[in-house]
């Protein structure tokens, strides 16, 4: 037998190996490779991997985000990433701790550009469609460092599904409409910038973790959920996301009622001069004021906004917020869309403001003005974008949340109230601040509407129409919206015609009229 050299044996043996790609997966898929490097992350269940904090983008102060640098070594995406600075003014803090929240700090930073991922272990299904979660909070806080976002339990009882949830600049640092940067080309919604900047990179990276990139779907909720409509009708031509689900806030919240518009006007320099002067930037818009302005501690800016009960919120500028909803209603992405609200969106609004103000929830008369605050802000709003959307052609499914748990609205003014749906929708009602724990009805409607978002975002065109679903269409001549949680069907759906929610949503001037009337100023 002749005996072949060292070198050609060891040449032989080696092209006879399966080729590896340089972005595979480590064989426990805990270390992956990204563009920018390998990452590793950890496992929060033997069927669930989980990355957090990773920078998808890095920004200077109102600055566009830009693609993060590469790394030589691997990153540690065991732990999350900073958060962006938030205004946390006592309404925000009110809010959280009425939805069972609670207010704990979480670290913040100007380098807060990351995001999270939950994906199947590398033994399941890979491949899988993506669901990009972006928080609401009025584009004024929020993070994703948050308990009820918590990716594990959609991917463990979920095949075919991969999470991530993201951070975004709000406030004066995503928003700042200073007028130094008003004549530039740019727009000034850098938070958008971030959002959009977000989505590109799961695009490029995701399959790396095992996720397809074919097959994303971006949801969120109230000003997240605005954000998600605005991306679609300023991206009409987009190829990257395939489906949309917006819950609670879409731009006819923001715009189409005067009461409730966020920055849809010029830029307000008079606030960005008084808190320039507030924190020794002074009061003149020059170069130098910005150069002072980027260089104030995080927290002193934000508290400088809320000493000024200042709002600062993205604006319609042709680019990253476009205004076709109303020049141009039918110029926006066409991608199927899953869309709703709650029955009681306003009632977290009007008792944070009575407890704020007078100390107490007026019994009856909170519902009957939260109930006035729903119709305007978001059932009439959610019909309307739902009614475009249809008539374009476009597979649109619409929802109501009416589920009412003793863990979620823990106080008897508190029913089916604005973002009562994302533990929900998580599965994370576990992570409430309540003593009370979940019912047998609250964990069997999370299961359903966990699978029905799954559903969507693996097919967005079909998931729903097919069993073991099969929800109507809107605008199909009939019943056409589907009450989630109700209390004729507490764990699961039921549908019914949108004149049965729509009530007053044809008459909203009257609606203006009588909320001047009662003298409401209800800040969302």
């Amino acid at each position: 037998m002749t005996r072949l050299p060292l070198i050609t044996f060891l040449i032989a043996t080696i092209s006879f190996l399966p080729f590896i790609p340089a972005n595979a997966q480590t064989s426990n898929g805990l270390t992956v490779q990204t563009q920018q490097g390998p990452v590793t992350g950890s496992r929060t269940l033997p069927t669930v991997r989980r990355f957090l904090g990773i920078p998808y983008a890095t920004a200077g102060r109102w600055e566009a985000p830009s693609t993060p640098p590469n790394r030589s070594s691997a990153f540690s995406a065991t732990q999350f990433g900073d958060s962006c600075t938030q205004k946390l003014a006592d309404t925000n803090r009110e809010f959280l701790i009425l939805s069972g929240a609670g207010d704990a700090p979480v670290p913040e930073s100007d380098n807060c550009l990351n995001l999270n991922v939950w994906a199947p272990s590398v033994g399941r299904k890979q491949g899988t469609a993506v669901l990009l979660w972006i928080y609401g909070g009025s584009f004024q806080f929020g993070t994703s460092n948050f308990a009820a976002y918590d990716g594990t339990n959609f991917v463990r009882d979920h095949d075919d599904i991969t999470i991530v949830t993201i951070n975004y600049r709000t406030n004066i640092f995503g928003q700042p409409n200073a007028p130094q940067l008003a004549s530039t080309s740019q727009t000034q919604n850098f938070g958008l910038l971030d959002i959009e900047a977000a989505i590109r990179w799961v695009h490029d990276n995701i399959a790396a973790f095992g996720g397809d990139p074919g097959r994303i779907t971006i949801f969120g909720q109230s000003a997240g959920s605005v954000a998600v409509d605005a991306y679609a009708y300023s991206h009409p031509s987009d190829t990257i996301v395939k489906g949309i689900i917006t819950q609670s806030g879409t731009l006819d919240l923001v715009t189409s009622v005067p009461l409730f518009r966020i920055g849809v006007d010029d830029p307000d320099t008079a606030t960005w001069n008084q808190i320039a002067n507030a924190v020794g930037c002074g009061s003149s818009a020059t170069a130098d004021q910005l150069t002072c302005m980027k260089g104030v501690d995080a927290h002193t800016l934000e508290q400088a906004t809320i000493d000024a009960e200042a709002t600062f919120a993205p604006i319609v500028d042709g680019k990253s917020a476009s205004q076709n909803h109303v020049t141009a209603p039918g110029n926006f992405l066409r991608v199927p869309m899953l869309g709703g609200s709650t029955a009681q969106e306003g009632d977290i609004f009007v008792v944070e403001e009575e407890l704020l103000t007078v100390g107490v929830a007026v019994p009856g008369l909170t519902e009957q003005v939260a109930d006035i605050v729903t119709k305007l802000a978001f059932t009439c709003p959610a019909s309307t974008a739902a009614t475009d959307r249809a008539k374009a052609n476009v597979p649109t499914w619409r929802y109501q949340y009416q589920g009412v748990f003793p863990d979620i609205s823990q106080r008897s003014d508190l029913r089916a109230y604005h973002a009562s749906d994302i533990p929900i929708v998580f599965g994370t009602y576990n992570a409430s601040m309540a003593p009370a724990g979940p019912t047998t009805d609250e964990i069997a409607l999370s299961q359903f509407m966990q699978s029905a978002w799954v559903a969507f975002a693996r097919d967005p065109a079909n998931g729903l129409r097919n069993a073991p679903f099969g929800w109507p269409l809107v605008n199909n001549g009939g019943s056409d919206v589907v009450l989630l949680g109700s209390k004729q069907v507490p764990n699961g759906a039921m549908f019914v015609t949108s004149g049965t929610v729509d009530t007053s949503c044809g008459s909203i001037d009257a609606l203006v009229a009588l909320y001047n009337l009662l003298g409401l100023d209800i800040s969302l």
